[in-house]
């Protein structure tokens, strides 16, 4: 017995905390569903937030995906994206990354490394011109753009690798611009931030297709368990307290008071046979027939007739 859609492995569910989710309109009434998470969840091996969007109620959630930094929160990656926007802070970090990535043997590369690197933040940011003179919408996708249109096609895996490393090292650099800033460490390169560069570039460059300029998280939550009474009045409930208390006194007497009736029927004796006296005639019915009922019957009987053994 059970359910039908059982599975031969075994579930696992994880409480993934709270969520609040909320709906905002364009100007024409068209409403986007929102639902966003408010503590990090592990997937794949790295803690992520998931902030969900969907247009219409028949489609299922797609979620963006915001890595958690050194103090699992949000927060780092908030503020290398407001960075990101700002012109001055991508000059400074494109400086940082060429002072480290700059050969010493050849110091003359560096003003057409920083050039390089101001293109591809500018182009990620979606605040550079492409090669028609438009600005892109930002993220890989506008940096996969300049390259279709800009670069030969025999060139672009080598070209691509090149821009992708500056991008990475500019952005690392970025962070830490950002961290120190903020009265913070300088993350060190290791495993585990090179893992939160990766989700964080894959991310930054999803939330230009985000369709709203916000997002809205909870900062605490805390959960109340409470019995709910409802409280009327009832002007007639004397009478229905009443009425319940005697519905439960015949209740109890129906079930342990036994109904019992007895029938005497008393008749003079017919004149024409000489006899003298009265026929007595008894009956007696009772809701269950048991043997007592049937001792009681010949009990009374033998009272009422006076007939002795």
């Amino acid at each position: 017995m059970g359910s039908a859609a059982k599975s031969a492995r075994k579930r696992e569910l994880r409480n993934v905390g709270p969520s609040v989710s909320y709906k905002l309109r364009d100007p024409s009434g068209q409403a986007r569903e929102f639902n966003n998470y408010m503590l990090p969840i592990e997937l794949d091996g790295q803690r992520v937030y998931l902030i969900g969007t969907r247009d219409n109620p028949n489609e299922s959630m797609r979620y963006l995906r915001i890595p958690a930094d050194d103090s699992d929160s949000m927060d780092g990656w908030m503020r290398l994206r407001r960075a990101l926007l700002v012109p001055e802070l991508r000059e400074r970090a494109a400086a940082r990354y060429v002072a480290f990535a700059t050969p010493a043997d050849r110091p003359e590369m560096a003003a057409q490394l920083k050039a390089t690197a101001m293109r591809v933040l500018g182009l990620f940011a979606g605040t550079e011109n492409g090669v028609s003179g438009v600005k892109t919408g930002g993220g890989l996708l506008a940096i996969s753009d300049f390259m279709e249109s800009s670069v030969p096609e025999a060139d672009r895996t080598r070209i691509s690798e090149v821009l992708l490393r500056i991008l990475n090292g500019s952005l690392f650099e970025l962070l830490n611009q950002t961290r120190e800033d903020d009265g913070r460490p300088a993350l060190v390169p290791n495993e585990k931030t090179q893992a939160f560069m990766t989700q964080a570039v894959l991310s930054l460059s999803d939330s230009f297709l985000y369709p709203a300029p916000l997002v809205l998280q909870l900062a605490d939550f805390r959960q109340v368990q409470a019995s709910v009474f409802q409280v009327a009045r009832a002007p007639g409930k004397t009478l229905v307290y009443a009425g319940a208390v005697l519905l439960i006194i015949g209740v109890f007497a129906m079930l342990y008071i036994r109904e019992r009736r007895l029938w005497v029927w008393i008749v003079p004796c017919d004149p024409a046979t000489d006899a003298i006296g009265t026929n007595i005639t008894t009956a007696m019915s009772t809701t269950r027939r048991t043997l007592d009922a049937d001792a009681e019957f010949e009990h009374l009987r033998r009272a009422i007739l006076k007939e002795f053994p």
